[in-house]
């Protein structure tokens, strides 16, 4: 199995409690998606991924009415595999790649009004970004006041929101100097 964000996702989710899938989806996509990509087709491949490796158990629930839906649990080994992914996303830095920054790479391919506009277009995305986050509201965990997981990222994000936002604030600066 690979370090994926996924896996650890899922796994982390599913340590909490048995889910059916699409708790899993619903709950990712109101209140994770701004940490994840993952969308509903991947989410069931990686958990058809996760069953086959003997990470997850599922099994088969029917509630009233209700179609039989799968309910999705973590093994013994599926807890083993998250705390070693976990161990190792927190002591090991993802490679930072923006993709924006590939843009960048080319800006001077267009006149520079038109890539001053778009600069500060960005600058106004990144501000709605960053507006969004601090509308988050924070959590009381068992790390302390403001200190759940959920948090943390929403702070790191924040932070790297921030810092991108005063570099495009410092280059806007610049390229609006006189030539």
């Amino acid at each position: 199995m690979n370090p994926d964000p996924n896996t650890l996702l899922l796994l982390g989710l599913l340590r909490g409690q048995r889910q059916h899938g699409y708790q899993l989806h619903d709950f990712i996509e109101r209140n994770l998606s701004r940490f994840t990509t993952l969308k509903k087709a991947a989410a069931y491949a990686a958990l058809d991924r996760l069953e086959k490796a003997g990470l997850i158990h599922a099994h088969s629930e029917q509630a009233g009415n209700r179609p039989t839906r799968k309910v999705y649990a973590l093994t013994p080994d599926g807890e083993q595999h998250f705390l070693t992914l976990l161990r190792a996303h927190l002591a090991h830095p993802e490679p930072v790649a923006f993709y924006g920054d590939l843009s960048l790479m080319f800006l001077t391919q267009l006149p520079r009004p038109e890539a001053l506009n778009l600069l500060t277009e960005r600058a106004q995305a990144v501000d709605a970004q960053i507006a969004s986050l601090e509308r988050v509201p924070t959590h009381h965990g068992a790390l302390g006041p403001d200190l759940f997981g959920v948090d943390l990222a929403v702070s790191r994000q924040l932070t790297l929101l921030r810092a991108d936002r005063a570099w495009l604030s410092d280059t806007l600066s610049t390229l609006n100097r006189p030539e």
